[in-house]
C-alpha cells in the first residue's frame, strides 16, 4: 500500500476554544494532518510560520497584533493557506479562486473534510503571488477597522498594549518605543510608518520621529523656525518639539 504523505500543519487562531475544536477535527485526518504547532496571534504566527516551515495553515483573519492577511505578507515562507473567518462578504468573494480555501467559522465537520480532499489541488496551484495580489484587492474593498492593541515581545511571552494607554510613539534607527502615559516603555517590532497608517486620525505624526496620540495632547506653544512645543497628558507631563516639515499638521489639528 502506498502512503500518503502529510501535511504538517499549523493552526492560527486567538481564540483556544477554535483551536482546539479545529485539532479535534484534524485528528480525524491523521493519515494527512500533522500538527506542528499552534500559533495565538499574529506576531507569533509570522514567527512559526518562517521557523517551522509548515505545508499547511489553518489562519483566522482577524487576529491581535497582524491580522492573517498581514501576516502572509511579511512572512518568506509560503505554505498552503486555509483561512478560518467568520462571514464576510469581501473576503468570501477574493477567496474564489483554486489556489486557496477558506473555512466560514464556526467550523464543521464537513467543511474541513472538503478542504482536506483539495489539499493536492492547492498546494499544486500555490502561488504566493496570486495571494498576495488577493490580499491587497481585499484590502482595498474592505472597511478599516481600527486597531486596539500592539504586540510587544516580552521574552517568552507577548504583551498587547492597549492603544487608548498609549501617549506616543517614537522611532530611532532600529527601533520604536512606545511610551504610555504611565510613564513605562516599551520596544515595538511595528515601523513608524506602519503604526501611522494603522491608527489612521487617532494619532498625528508632529517629527519624523514622533507619533502622538491626538487625546493627549494636552497643550500647544509656538517655538522657533515655524515648530511648536506639544505638551503631553502623560504622568509627566512630557513637552515635545514638532519638525519643520509638521508644523501645518499641527496648526491644522489645533486650528491655530
Amino acid at each position: 500500500m502506498v502512503q500518503t504523505s502529510q501535511y504538517r500543519t499549523l493552526i492560527a487562531d486567538d481564540e483556544q476554544p477554535a483551536r482546539d475544536r479545529l485539532k479535534k477535527l484534524l485528528a480525524d485526518h491523521a493519515d494527512k494532518i500533522e500538527l506542528i504547532g499552534e500559533a495565538q496571534n499574529g506576531p507569533e504566527c509570522r514567527e512559526l510560520i518562517d521557523r517551522l516551515k509548515p505545508d499547511l495553515v489553518f489562519l483566522d483573519i482577524q487576529m491581535p497584533g497582524l491580522t492573517g492577511f498581514e501576516v502572509l505578507q511579511q512572512t518568506t515562507h509560503s505554505p498552503v493557506v486555509v483561512f478560518c473567518t467568520a462571514y464576510d462578504e469581501f473576503a468570501l468573494q477574493a477567496f474564489e479562486t483554486n489556489s486557496i480555501d477558506y473555512i466560514v467559522k464556526p467550523v464543521k465537520a464537513e467543511r474541513v473534510q472538503k478542504s482536506i480532499e483539495k489539499l493536492d489541488v492547492l498546494k499544486q496551484n500555490s502561488n504566493k503571488q496570486e495571494l498576495l495580489q488577493m490580499i491587497g484587492n481585499y484590502l482595498q474593498q474592505a472597511p478599516k477597522k481600527d486597531i486596539t492593541s500592539i504586540p510587544v515581545k516580552l521574552g517568552d511571552r507577548m504583551l498587547f498594549v492597549k492603544i487608548e494607554d498609549v501617549a506616543w510613539f517614537e522611532a530611532d534607527e532600529k527601533y520604536v518605543t512606545i511610551h504610555l502615559c504611565d510613564g513605562k516603555t516599551y520596544l515595538c517590532d511595528l515601523p513608524l510608518k506602519t503604526l501611522e497608517e494603522k491608527l489612521d486620525s487617532g494619532f498625528i505624526r508632529i517629527h519624523r520621529s514622533l507619533l502622538v496620540s491626538v487625546n493627549r495632547i494636552k497643550e500647544i506653544n509656538r517655538h522657533f523656525n515655524g515648530c511648536f512645543i506639544v505638551r503631553i497628558d502623560d504622568i509627566g507631563q512630557t513637552k515635545l518639539q514638532s519638525g519643520r516639515g509638521y508644523g501645518e499638521q499641527v496648526k491644522k489639528l489645533m486650528e491655530i
